[in-house]
């Protein structure tokens, strides 16, 4: 009995491994605030302009959806990660 109960802690303990990782790995998005910041510098880099009043439409623009939350973190650590806007534009072609 007691090999039972150990081995069904130890599939537990996995399973809330896994469910952690898959969390942390794939489906948390980085900050809108982030994601904003990257793309304002990218386009002050590209144009030499600061746009100025971007970040707030930016941040409201990227709240996290509802649902879909696997194609949003995607986009959003695409967006974050765009060194131009090149970049931008394969991440998401409505920017």
């Amino acid at each position: 009995m007691k090999k039972v109960l150990l081995g069904l802690g130890v599939l537990v303990g996995l399973l809330g491994l896994a469910a952690f990782v898959f969390w942390f790995g794939w489906l948390r998005a980085p900050s809108p605030e982030e994601v904003c910041a990257n793309l304002s510098e990218v386009m002050k880099k590209e144009t030499g302009v600061d746009p100025k009043g971007f970040d707030k439409d930016c941040v409201k623009k990227t709240q996290p959806p509802e649902f879909g939350r696997l194609p949003y973190a995607k986009r959003m650590k695409c967006l974050r990660d765009a060194k131009s806007a090149a970049d931008i534009k394969t991440c998401s072609p409505n920017w």
